[in-house]
């Protein structure tokens, strides 16, 4: 993470005031404390506190009350909120207006992408696209992921599957359906129709840090009427399903997510997951307005590699359950898989 203070150039006039120490400041206006805009910015707490006290220093004004806690904005510090908040816009513009203007080539692309997709598709997607940007940035960490993260302009474009409403200034298309599935050891025999009994005879493994996989994941208990023990608890999906091959106990999952950690098949039976269907959604978005060109190619690559690359795996690997895989059409609509 870059310093928040930047240095003059030499010759020039300061101004003091830069735009990091603005962004800071509108952070902790929309989060309501400083400890959570240090959260969405990946900065420390004593950095942010810091970045206030200088944008204080500097504009000769107190912006923050801080004999209330958490600090309050004083009368000053509302209008220079204000103030700072159409500057940023305006620099984003300036910024945009040439990263998204049509060139040949752009100089930076950041894309936010699922791991699942990133480590199934997305090369194949990279692949087409890699003449669009002279430079790639690509992150599969939940706070790249999300809707919020276009509006941060953390990410450029990302590739989600965030359940939270769309937001106005946010452009959003599908590119894949899929079933939640049950993921049992290989040495289970037959079907599962309860998950209540096979949750008295083996353990529920849990995985990964994902908020849109974990809000998933505890609607398909819900809705099966389980509350699985906190036992067992795993990073990435790959040592859950070690887990559940050891025969450790068992886990849900998709069928995307499978594939991309999927072992030898024997050692693991994935079936469909007893009672409502219950899905996710994949799908491209970007800022309303900003790179829609980009991102329209992005997702015709992305549904052409499920298509070609994912679609045939799923159907050799999770042949149960690989017909309620749907791939969008290029048009918008759905196809089933």
């Amino acid at each position: 993470m870059a310093d928040i203070e930047q240095k003059p150039s030499a010759g020039s006039h300061p101004l003091g005031v830069n735009l990091r120490l603005l962004e800071v400041f509108l952070c902790v206006i929309e989060e309501g404390t400083m400890t959570g805009a240090a959260e969405r910015l990946g900065l420390s707490q004593a950095a942010v506190s810091q970045a206030i006290t200088s944008l204080e220093q500097l504009l000769g004004v107190r912006l923050f009350d801080r004999s209330v806690r958490p600090p309050a904005l004083t009368l000053v510090g509302q209008a220079a909120g204000s103030r700072a908040a159409a500057l940023l816009e305006s620099a984003h513009r300036f910024e945009d207006e040439f990263r998204f203007s049509g060139m040949r080539r752009m100089p930076l692309l950041r894309i936010g992408m699922l791991d699942s997709f990133a480590s199934t598709a997305g090369p194949h997607v990279l692949n087409t696209l890699r003449d669009a940007a002279a430079e790639w940035t690509v992150a599969s960490g939940y706070k790249a992921t999300r809707y919020q993260a276009l509006l941060d302009r953390v990410s450029d474009i990302v590739v989600t599957s965030d359940e939270t409403a769309v937001p106005g200034e946010v452009d959003a298309r599908s590119i894949l359906s899929e079933p939640f599935v049950l993921v049992v050891p290989g040495s289970h025999n037959g079907t599962v129709s309860d998950l209540r009994k096979l949750e008295g005879r083996l353990d529920f493994i849990r995985y990964g840090r994902d908020a849109h996989m974990g809000a998933a994941i505890a609607r398909c208990l819900d809705h099966a009427g389980v509350a699985p023990a906190r036992r067992f608890q795993f990073d990435t999906t790959d040592a859950a399903l070690r887990m559940v091959a050891g025969g450790f106990g068992w886990t849900i999952m998709t069928p995307l997510v499978c594939i991309k950690s999927m072992m030898e098949p024997s050692t693991v039976r994935v079936l469909p997951l007893p009672g409502p269907a219950i899905r996710r959604e994949l799908v491209v978005a970007v800022r309303r307005g900003e790179g829609a060109a980009i991102a329209q190619r992005l997702r015709s690559a992305a549904i052409a590699a499920l298509q070609e690359f994912a679609l045939p795996k799923i159907s050799l690997l999770l042949p149960k359950v690989a017909g309620e895989v749907r791939i969008s059409s290029l048009g918008g609509g759905e196809a089933d898989a």
